[in-house]
């Protein structure tokens, strides 16, 4: 099976997840049957982390299976399977004919009757077209992070999350930490005053990731293709990897707080990846937020061969301060605290609740998370692309940045300057 080439105009993409008001009104036939002992799953997106997210619902509870799959390639297809049958081979239940590939997939996915929950698995800039049309569908929902990639997507994807509310459908989303044990005690701890009144909050993925998802461009591949098979190194589909992998402790830093930033002010640049290959994103951040309350957050971002790691959060108080991250966490201060149960990414235990939450018809729903989440990270990037203090007001509000090329097609598509602060400009 080959991908489909038929051409998809933006206009048409739209058009296939709008179905508005009447949408909401008519009933949800996918919505699963509290009760029933089988969640029947469709993975859009085949990726190596989609993969893994599909492999921890399917070992969540018992009666979850995997039953069609959608993917541009079917080389990405076949790879998922061979990982999924052997991580969860009683669950995975994909025969041929329920291999959906092309543009359109996912909407191939949504007419399958007896499919109750969909996993939105892509990169990010195909996610609040298809979470759009998963509501219009009346499916339940796995988002992965970061829920897209500019202002018009975000505000998409928050009405989406309106209408799933509407419609009683499952949004669960891909900020794990916030199931993490030692996430969930530290955060106890920080409401209970164990560190004081909070200073000011460092947020870190500084990370040796300079060739994460790299492939040499072979000669049969369109810009298209190229781009959307190393997907991380194109502002369109991931979003910069301040955006993409930060969203994570950008999430946990807005838990915190309470809130999200009021502005952001950073620096950044291309100083290692400056090929061609590597797309037009940038290779390092830095970045300062200000929150309603006056606090500040320092968010810096690499993907840089060769550095020293270091990926978690730290939060200061005036009694000391608290380090978090998926293997630890501790409290260095007046009230000295280290978890001393087992830590845990939260993947697990996310799924476990969004399978629990469908079957006893308590949906949970964490879109608004998502979108503050990933908006925060767009707040960041663009204040650094444009050298300019970025106000979250006008971000959330007035921005009219849509990153989605003109057509979904496999050929030509040039690749955007890569942005320079000073003269980039905010839109």
């Amino acid at each position: 099976m080959q991908p489909d080439p038929s051409p998809l105009t933006r206009r048409d993409f739209i058009k296939t997840t709008a179905a508005g008001a009447a949408a909401i009104a008519a009933p949800a036939h996918g919505v699963f049957a509290a009760g029933s002992d089988k969640v029947r799953v469709a993975m859009v997106g085949a990726g190596s982390r989609g993969t893994m997210d599909a492999a921890f619902l399917l070992n969540s509870s018992p009666g979850v299976e995997l039953v069609a799959i959608a993917d541009m390639f079917q080389d990405k297809v076949d790879a998922s399977l061979k990982r999924l049958q052997k991580d969860a081979p009683e669950q995975t239940k994909v025969t041929p004919d329920r291999v959906c590939l092309g543009f359109d997939a996912y909407k191939k996915v949504l007419d399958m009757k007896d499919v109750d929950l969909v996993m939105l698995l892509t990169p990010p800039g195909f996610r609040p077209e298809m979470a759009a049309a998963c509501v219009d569908a009346g499916k339940h929902m796995f988002l992965e992070k970061p829920g897209g990639v500019d202002p018009v997507g975000l505000r998409s994807l928050a009405e989406t999350t309106k209408r799933a509310e509407e419609k009683k459908l499952s949004m669960v989303v891909g900020t794990q930490q916030r199931y993490a044990p030692q996430y969930l005690e530290l955060m106890q701890r920080i409401r209970d005053g164990q560190i004081g009144e909070l200073t000011h909050i460092e947020s870190h993925w500084i990370g040796d990731m300079e060739l994460w998802h790299y492939e040499d461009r072979k000669p049969e591949w369109s810009d298209m293709e190229w781009q959307i098979r190393c997907w991380p190194f194109f502002t369109w589909l991931s979003g910069d990897h301040f955006v993409e992998q930060l969203v994570h402790n950008l999430d946990v830093a807005n838990w915190v707080m309470g809130a999200t930033p009021k502005v952001a002010q950073g620096v950044g640049g291309r100083q290692v990846r400056t090929g061609p290959q590597f797309g037009n994103i940038y290779d390092h951040f830095a970045v300062r937020y200000e929150y309603p309350s006056g606090l500040t957050m320092f968010a810096f971002a690499t993907q840089i061969k060769g550095v020293t790691n270091r990926i978690g959060n730290v939060i200061h108080g005036t009694r000391g301060r608290a380090e978090v991250d998926r293997g630890s966490a501790q409290i260095l201060g007046d009230k000295p605290w280290k978890f001393e149960g087992k830590p845990a990414s939260g993947d697990d235990i996310m799924h476990k609740a969004l399978v629990n939450g469908i079957r006893e018809g308590k949906p949970i729903i964490e879109g608004t998370r998502l979108v503050e989440a990933t908006m925060t990270g767009v707040l960041g990037r663009t204040a650094v692309y444009t050298g300019r203090a970025i106000q979250w007001d006008w971000i959330m509000n007035a921005s009219k940045l849509d990153l989605r090329p003109p057509k979904y097609e496999l050929g030509p598509l040039p690749v955007p300057p890569v942005p320079m602060p000073g003269r980039t400009q905010p839109v």
